[in-house]
């Protein structure tokens, strides 16, 4: 935890240069605005570091029915920029250099499946590899160019049987959906060839020679850690956090053999440059969700494994070996920041290595480890693909598909910290609204999910659920808090709410809200509450415990802990935080649960829910709202169709943003002294989403859905 002397009273941390100044005089931002704003992943250097692949995802509002989609960018020297590679309307991910950088393969979303395609970078000729195989998850290249590796989920035969032509039986716990390993040939006509078929694989590398694979596994004899769900098509939904291990497999035999096994969780390998040693994630059991990991090296050849030193967070994503094999990369939450860190092999301390005040949003390694590629963002600075040299780290933008943005105004960030009733110091992020006031803004707070994820400095911009740059437009100030078991601020502040959900994360929500209306940063009057997954649970519980918020936003939030316990994909996600099963801690889930305490809450609230959600079923929202309708309080359900946890269709994300816009406009004026009248919803709004209404009928035309 992080405790200092501060006094109670508010500290101004940060004032970027960039990233935390208002973007004045410019053009204002919409929900349409927000919609177009691009998100960029997957940095990949060529071999000769001087192509560079990326990522684009983009939504795309004019079509009605569609979906978020991506599209692969080629940057070439000497080229004016980059240039799309991949079909406008498909999505495609994962760009992967062949080693002499004369083709690009990439992941292509198909009909039913996900297919390898090949590409050649000098005619643009595509060639599709995995017709018919079934689901490919990941791909590379041999060290030889000659041969192509994947992860494919085979199409099921046993996990769906079909009675007739329009009807198919999901069997839980069927002996299908394993993601195996193989090997195609890139020169003839061959099919793949199986190298691991026996046990699910996940990532892998290849040896420098190309003689060996370092993969992460799950033991084939192993007892399972929980229901495993697959679609009728065989596809692999997700399950629980895997207990995984390190493996080798010898491409020309397809032996196998156990590098690093233990009761924890083994993950990310990657060999050092002479072939001799694997670099590893190690995550300490059983709570895979919120325990410390720390990066570890092997022999190749086995032997007993050695921690480098801890990184601060004790959350390192591996990157890969520095050039000369003496350090290896990692990046980690850093607060509201993410960096990457040099770990000496010989256990040295972390060094610094991204010398930036932005975001490093996502990195990846060169081949030769001697540069990275980038997604820099921060809460001004729209996200764009960078390229540096790993020993002068050094920024070079290869991409502008958000130079739009420039001219847009958003409000001003700065990261504050403040005293908890404990003693506690947290942090979190506050964004004054555009127009400057007299008096005290209207505060809306935004709660992270996870709950060991961060409100870290993304662009303000960026598509979100909840419409941050629009807010701050309309008058509102924002709040982001870092509540305790928060990424970022290491091992024992992540863990701290472990079996205290709703305690002192809900004290720091509190405190934090105290200390702003204390700096009158923020009308007290006038608070509205929202979050997602996670954070819906903390919005969720806040309005059953304090009447301090005038409006709610809950999306796909836990309501009712002992119903969640054993109807979601995850299992072990609620024992690991809790202790146990619901059948052995009915009493406890049941007191952190907010559906116990739906009688206490007044607050209008409005739920938004993906139908198909697994993660969080559909029915945490229906259990609160269903009290909160019978109890008389305003309240609405928005229900998704075709969406889990994540909604990505353009039409449904708008439908969203709109909603929380109106209904926070209603209930939390941003005009002081506004009165609100009836509960009917703003008419206008596009929805597609199937509404379901509490108290008088819905105004926007929804009608109210039967039981």
């Amino acid at each position: 935890m992080i405790r200092t002397g501060l006094t109670l009273t508010m500290v101004l941390l940060l004032a970027l240069a960039l990233a935390g100044r208002a973007v004045a005089g410019g053009k204002p931002f919409s929900v349409e605005d927000m919609l177009r704003v691009a998100m960029v992943a997957d940095v990949r250097l060529g071999p000769d570091g001087r192509r560079v692949a990326f990522t684009v995802t983009r939504a795309a509002p004019e079509i009605r029915d569609g979906d978020l989609y991506s599209r692969i960018y080629l940057a070439e020297p000497g080229k004016a920029g980059p240039r799309p590679v991949t079909p406008e309307t498909a999505q495609c991910e994962k760009p992967s250099f062949s080693p002499d950088g004369t083709r690009l393969a990439y992941l292509q979303q198909g009909d039913d499946t996900t297919e390898a395609v090949l590409q050649n970078l000098a005619t643009g000729q595509t060639r599709r590899l995995s017709r018919g195989q079934g689901d490919v998850l990941d791909l590379a290249f041999a060290p030889d160019g000659k041969s192509l590796a994947m992860t494919i989920v085979a199409e099921s035969k046993g996990a769906a049987s079909r009675n007739n032509d329009d009807a198919d039986v999901e069997v839980l716990d069927a002996a299908s959906g394993a993601a195996g390993l193989f090997l195609l040939p890139l020169v003839g006509h061959g099919g793949p060839r199986g190298l691991v078929t026996d046990r699910d694989v996940g990532n892998f590398v290849f040896s420098p020679d190309g003689g060996r694979i370092a993969f992460e596994t799950t033991a084939p004899d192993g007892p399972p850690r929980g229901r495993r769900v697959t679609s009728a098509s065989g596809a692999p939904a997700p399950g629980d956090a895997a207990n995984t291990d390190i493996a080798l497999v010898d491409v020309k035999t397809g032996a196998v053999t156990s590098l690093a096994d233990t009761d924890g969780s083994e993950g990310s390998p990657r060999f050092s440059p002479d072939g001799k040693s694997v670099a590893y994630v190690s995550m300490a059991a059983p709570g895979f969700y919120f325990s410390a990991a720390r990066v570890m090296v092997v022999p190749a050849a086995g032997g007993a494994p050695r921690a480098l030193s801890e990184t601060p967070d004790a959350r390192p994503e591996l990157l890969g070996w520095s050039a000369g094999g003496e350090a290896v990369y990692v990046r980690e939450a850093q607060g509201t920041c993410a960096v990457i860190w040099a770990l000496p092999v010989d256990g040295g301390p972390p060094r610094l290595v991204s010398d930036t005040p932005h975001v490093v949003a996502s990195a990846t390694l060169s081949p030769a480890g001697d540069a990275f590629g980038l997604v820099l963002a921060d809460s001004s600075l729209p996200p764009e693909a960078y390229v540096t040299p790993a020993d002068r780290f050094a920024p070079r933008a290869v991409s502008s598909v958000n130079k739009e943005f420039a001219g847009y105004r958003l409000g001003r960030t700065e990261v504050v910290r403040w005293q908890s009733t404990d003693g506690t110091t947290v942090e979190g992020l506050y964004t004054h609204p555009i127009a400057p006031a007299s008096t005290p803004p209207p505060l809306l707070v935004e709660l992270h999910g996870g709950p060991a994820l961060v409100a870290d400095r993304q662009y303000l911009g960026a598509l979100n659920y909840y419409p941050l740059a629009v807010f701050s437009e309309r008058g509102y100030a924002l709040f982001q808090p870092n509540v305790r078991g928060s990424d970022g601020y290491g091992p024992a502040f992540r863990r701290a709410n472990v079996g205290d959900w709703g305690g002192a994360d809900f004290a720091d929500l509190q405190s934090g809200l105290d200390a702003l209306v204390a700096r009158k940063l923020a009308d007290p009057e006038r608070l509205g509450v929202m979050g997602w997954s996670y954070g819906g649970y903390l919005a969720a519980w806040a309005i059953g415990h304090t009447g301090r918020f005038k409006a709610a936003s809950v999306g796909a939030g836990i309501t009712n802990l002992v119903s969640q316990c054993g109807s979601m994909d995850l299992p072990d996600f609620i024992p690991l935080y809790f202790g146990g099963e619901a059948y052995e801690r009915f009493e406890a889930l049941f007191d952190r649960s907010p559906l116990k305490y739906a009688a206490a809450i007044k607050t209008p609230t409005l739920f938004q829910h993906g139908v198909a959600d697994e993660r969080v079923p559909f029915t945490q929202s229906l259990e609160l709202y269903t009290a909160l309708s019978r109890l008389g309080v305003p309240t609405r359900l928005a229900a998704y169709p075709r969406s889990g946890h994540d909604v990505t269709e353009p039409a449904l994300i708008r439908d969203l943003m709109v909603r929380n816009l109106d209904w926070f406009a209603r209930y939390v004026p941003a005009a002081p002294g506004a009165v609100v009248t009836g509960m009917e919803q703003p008419a206008g709004d596009g929805s597609s989403a199937a509404g379901l209404s509490g108290g008088p009928p819905p105004a926007d035309g929804a009608q109210p859905s039967g039981s």
